[in-house]
Order: C-alpha cells, then sequence, then structure tokens
C-alpha cells in the first residue's frame, strides 16, 4: 500500500509538472547564468574568427587577433568573476567554476602560439589544435551550463507545484474564531 501511494505521489507531481510550468514560465526565464550560458557561443565565434584569421596568410591580422585575445581572456575571467560591462554573473558552482578554471590555464599556456602562427607559417597547425582543444572544452561548458539550468528549471517547477500546492490548501483551511470566555 505505501508503494502504490509513492508511486501515485511521483505520478500526480509529473503529471501536474507540465501544468505547473505553463503557469509559472516566468520563474524560468530568472535563470542568473543565462547570459553567461548563452555567451560561450560568442566565445565558440572568436575561436573561429581566430582561426580564420590565421588562416588568412595574405593580410597580416596581428590587431585583429590581439583584440580577440583580450576579449576572449575578459570573458573567460568574467564568466568565473562576473562582469558587469558583459553582463556576466560569474559562478560559484564548482562543476562550472573548475572546467572554466580549466579553460583559463589551457588559454594561458596556449594563447602565445596564436601570435605565433600569424607570424610564421609553420605554427599554423599548431594554433588549429590550440583552438580545437579550447573549442572542445567550450563546448563541454556549455554542456555543463545546460545541465544546471536544466536543474533549475526542475527545481523552479517543484517550487510553483508547492506553492500552489500550499496556497489551495489554506484557502480550504476554514478559519473559525473561536472567542472561550470563562
Amino acid at each position: 500500500m505505501k508503494t502504490f501511494k509513492t508511486l501515485l505521489t511521483f505520478g500526480v507531481i509529473l503529471g501536474a509538472s507540465s501544468f505547473a510550468q505553463a503557469n509559472d514560465y516566468a520563474l524560468l526565464k530568472s535563470y542568473p547564468l543565462l547570459n553567461d550560458m548563452k555567451i560561450i557561443k560568442q566565445e565558440q565565434i572568436l575561436l573561429k574568427n581566430m582561426k580564420s584569421l590565421i588562416t588568412d596568410r595574405k593580410n597580416n591580422h596581428k590587431d585583429k587577433i590581439s583584440k580577440q585575445k583580450k576579449l576572449f581572456s575578459k570573458i573567460i575571467t568574467g564568466l568565473e568573476r562576473g562582469d558587469k560591462k558583459l553582463k556576466l554573473h560569474g559562478t560559484q558552482l564548482k562543476t562550472l567554476k573548475n572546467k572554466i578554471q580549466i579553460i583559463q590555464i589551457l588559454w594561458s599556456q596556449e594563447k602565445g602560439i596564436l601570435d605565433s602562427a600569424v607570424n610564421n607559417k609553420m605554427y599554423t597547425q599548431d594554433a588549429y589544435k590550440t583552438i580545437s582543444k579550447l573549442s572542445k572544452e567550450l563546448k563541454e561548458l556549455q554542456e555543463r551550463y545546460k545541465q544546471s539550468y536544466t536543474r533549475y528549471k526542475k527545481n523552479a517547477v517543484m517550487k510553483s507545484m508547492v506553492s500552489s500546492y500550499m496556497k489551495k490548501s489554506n484557502k480550504n483551511d476554514s478559519k473559525y474564531a473561536l472567542n472561550v470566555i470563562k
């Protein structure tokens, strides 16, 4: 009987979750790391641009690559610590913070190769490998942000359901003023 009640409870929760999610969509848009999650795509675009600038041997793109490297560094630091200009909140979540720190270390070790590739053709393949490594790490970071966002949505739906239930149960309670005079 106890297992039946447990299964029934989970069935009701799962069935009502889509209803609660539809009613409280505004809750789901308030994920504090949403902009941080979206800006990782910009990091991917920066890497692609750097690769195309390195590939273009006809023109010297030192200034453009330098600007993109600075922006890349600023965004990575902002993802970890926050940056008001970029509207990044930063994070205290260990899984995200650890991956960001790995990317920062890799970036600090490998960003010099990009300049070398602009100056010397023999470093081009090394630069491509560096960009590929960074791109892979950014994809993993993006996946971790998605997992965090999914957990946030589930928690928001559950909070909404509990809040809705509590409001209904409070309305159904009869409230009588019993003044007992002795």
